[in-house]
């Protein structure tokens, strides 16, 4: 695995470009969150045979998938699941519908001169922390298990789903918020190759009508997301275990097993 950060896993596997350990970081107490125990990734249907035995390294016990059924589609991982790692998928809709690649990308056509991804974007975050409550429960529940770790959360870029359900287990652990806003913000410099490569197909196909700009809010992450959404948590629940807790019905000892589990 190239590129490692001093005790974190931070770097390639494969196509897994956005690949990384969560923990490593420091908790307020000063103490530091547990490294093994969850990672994070893009979609992992691109792993080359090559890096399957590092992948299968990792001895993971669950892989939670955030995305939808038609994202998974032929798109499901090379590896063979072993009975010892389990896969539970945990899909967030961006909208009401499932839709396609192909669907997504027509309604992006029809709307070409006034899309606006940046809203887009901060829409979609609103919607995973306050209307996909179920799932996000679904996913700390399923985490506080104790046979889960080592656990891989992922969706397709890895970066605005599974992002955020890190913030959370960061948040949890005690993660001071700065860190966690710096960690969310690595899956930049991580897919920037396929920022770069998705940037050119989508120009390609609109006809060069949408600029490098215009696609960037979609593709990248911004600190606003995130924090915008945290601002709005912190002033409707008062901390993110008060939001868990009355927002998601996660039960407070789920949230002692996770803290116990990650510090």
């Amino acid at each position: 695995m190239a590129a490692v950060h001093v005790g974190r896993g931070i770097g390639k596997m494969g196509s897994l470009i956005n690949f990384r350990d969560i923990g490593g970081l420091p908790v307020t107490d000063g103490r530091v969150m547990k490294t093994g125990i969850v990672y994070r990734s893009n979609e992992p249907h691109k792993l080359s045979l090559k890096d399957l035995d590092k992948f299968n390294g990792l001895n993971l016990k669950l892989i939670c998938d955030l995305r939808t059924p038609n994202e998974r589609k032929s798109r499901l991982p090379r590896f063979v699941e072993s009975g010892k790692t389990m896969t539970v998928n945990v899909p967030f809709y961006q909208n009401d519908e499932d839709f396609t690649r192909f669907q997504i990308y027509r309604q992006i056509m029809s709307n070409i001169r006034t899309v606006d991804f940046y809203q887009i974007m901060k829409d979609f975050y609103r919607k995973v922390l306050f209307e996909s409550t179920d799932q996000i429960r679904n996913v700390l529940t399923l985490l506080a298990e104790q046979e889960a770790a080592p656990t891989l959360i992922h969706c397709a870029s890895g970066k605005d789903r599974t992002g955020m359900i890190v913030a959370i287990v960061q948040l949890i652990a005690g993660v001071p918020r700065k860190e966690v806003v710096s960690d969310y913000l690595l899956s930049n410099p991580l897919n920037k190759s396929e920022t770069e490569r998705a940037i050119r197909l989508l120009r390609l196909l609109s006809g060069f009508r949408i600029s490098r700009e215009r696609l960037l809010p979609l593709l990248e992450v911004r600190s606003e997301y995130l924090e915008e959404v945290l601002d709005e948590l912190l002033a409707q629940y008062g901390s993110i275990e008060g939001y868990l807790i009355q927002a998601c019905g996660v039960d407070e000892q789920t949230i002692l097993v996770l803290r116990e589990k990650f510090i």
